[in-house]
């Protein structure tokens, strides 16, 4: 995998170089500025158990400032051949590191067009699932939310296949259009252990190839603790540990300036087993989507279920099932303005007895606002109220709520 994405950003590096009569290069960048007032619990990127990437009292509002850039570069040398390169960067808190980047998604695709109403698509790289109905802006970006909702920060996160992605699309731009899809993957073998051991979270935070995600401080996850040869630093979500390759399948409809339905489902087969400090998590689980445009008005729902697990039934192991969804409705005015009001649920329940209970329960209500004098130039505000549970904590000794509020005002700067 890792010789693959190698490959890829010399790609990338060879695209940039070249002349513009080899191709046309495009580039996409995003720079943003927040300022935040948070009340949470320690941020689980802290190593504490708290739902949000900020956060150190959930009993007192406190006040910092974030500042994160995407680049993204693509390379068309021919109307069917594409690669796309996409880096993040980031400042995050000092326990984690005071700042992260790194590449986030590289692929190569070749579309060839059969007839003026069937196209044929490959994509091969590092991947985001293209099931998200929230993150539809270049750069995987969001244009109703500053926080993407439960179900898509945990694929920012966690599920980042390395893979072929093989689409028949259906249907002429204006009318109907149909796409039937299927991917062989690596990678995202510990894809559930957060889920698992964290529990859902919020954020737009999006993983990057190589780095490491912390892991509450669970006494399980201690040396000496039913997972105490777990990777003591963390799980790292891009890696492929157990050599098995998994799938996923996917069918949409969509109509132009009418809506759109989905369904998907993705089995990362992992063997449940201990590789060099990190278990390959077998998870499987459904997706459905769905939008409707009613004028200036879109409503956009979006849902998965499934279930994950570890370790051997004779031994410690995991097995959970998850599910998690959204329902938002947006308005797009005039002027660049944007309102959007999004709800969210989130539950596990622990299927398994052993150890740490891993069930929880929770909701959400986001609340955001955006005007974009320019087309390079947007600002936006944003109220989060997030409730749940996590029993997990308790057992850990702390409070059983893990709750969180959280305002934000983001100045952005796009080209």
């Amino acid at each position: 995998m890792h010789t693959f994405v190698r490959a890829l950003s010399s790609i990338g590096l060879i695209a940039a170089a070249a002349p513009a009569a080899a191709g046309d290069l495009t580039v996409q960048a995003v720079g943003a500025g927040r300022a935040i007032a948070v009340e949470s619990r320690e941020a689980w990127i802290d190593g504490g158990f708290g739902r949000l990437t900020e956060g150190r009292r959930p009993d007192t509002f406190e006040t910092l400032a974030r500042g994160e850039a995407q680049l993204g570069i693509e390379w068309t040398p021919s109307a069917a051949f594409l690669v796309r390169l996409h880096g993040t960067a980031r400042t995050e808190p000092d326990a984690a590191g005071g700042w992260r980047a790194g590449l986030t998604e590289a692929f190569v695709q070749y579309r060839p067009e059969l007839r003026p109403d069937l196209a044929l698509r490959f994509r091969g790289g590092l991947l985001f699932p293209p099931t998200s109905r929230e993150n539809v802006d270049p750069l995987w970006q969001s244009p109703y939310t500053l926080t993407l909702s439960a179900v898509n920060t945990w694929i920012g996160e966690e599920l980042r296949p390395v893979g072929l992605d093989m689409a028949a699309e259906l249907g002429e731009p204006g009318g109907s259009r149909f796409e039937l899809a299927g991917m062989a993957f690596g990678g995202s073998d510990t894809a559930g252990a957060l889920l698992a051991w964290r529990g859902w979270a919020m954020g737009a935070r999006l993983s990057v190839a190589g780095e490491t995600l912390p892991l509450p401080p669970l006494p399980t996850l201690a040396s000496g603790g039913a997972f105490g040869e777990q990777l003591a630093a963390g799980s790292r979500p891009i890696d492929e540990l157990d050599g098995r390759i998994g799938w996923h399948v996917r069918g949409r409809w969509s109509r132009e300036g009418r809506g759109l339905v989905q369904a998907a489902w993705t089995d990362t087969r992992g063997d449940r087993g201990l590789h060099d400090g990190q278990y390959a998590w077998a998870t499987r689980l459904a997706s459905l989507g769905a939008e409707l445009q009613l004028g200036p008005f879109r409503l956009v729902a979006e849902g998965l279920a499934g279930d994950t697990g570890m370790g051997s039934d004779s031994g410690a192991h995991v097995d959970l099932r998850i599910r998690a969804g959204y329902a938002l409705v947006t308005f797009a005015g005039g002027k660049g303005l944007r309102l959007t009001a999004r709800y969210d649920r989130f539950h596990n329940d622990d299927r398994d007895g052993v150890a740490e209970p891993n069930d929880e329960s929770g909701w959400a209500v986001t609340l955001a606002g955006f005007y974009a004098p320019r087309s390079w130039l947007r600002f936006g505000v944003e109220y989060l109220d997030l409730r749940g549970d996590r029993p997990a904590a308790a057992f850990a000794g702390t409070e059983l709520d893990a709750g969180a509020r959280r305002g934000q005002a983001e100045l952005r700067l796009r080209f």
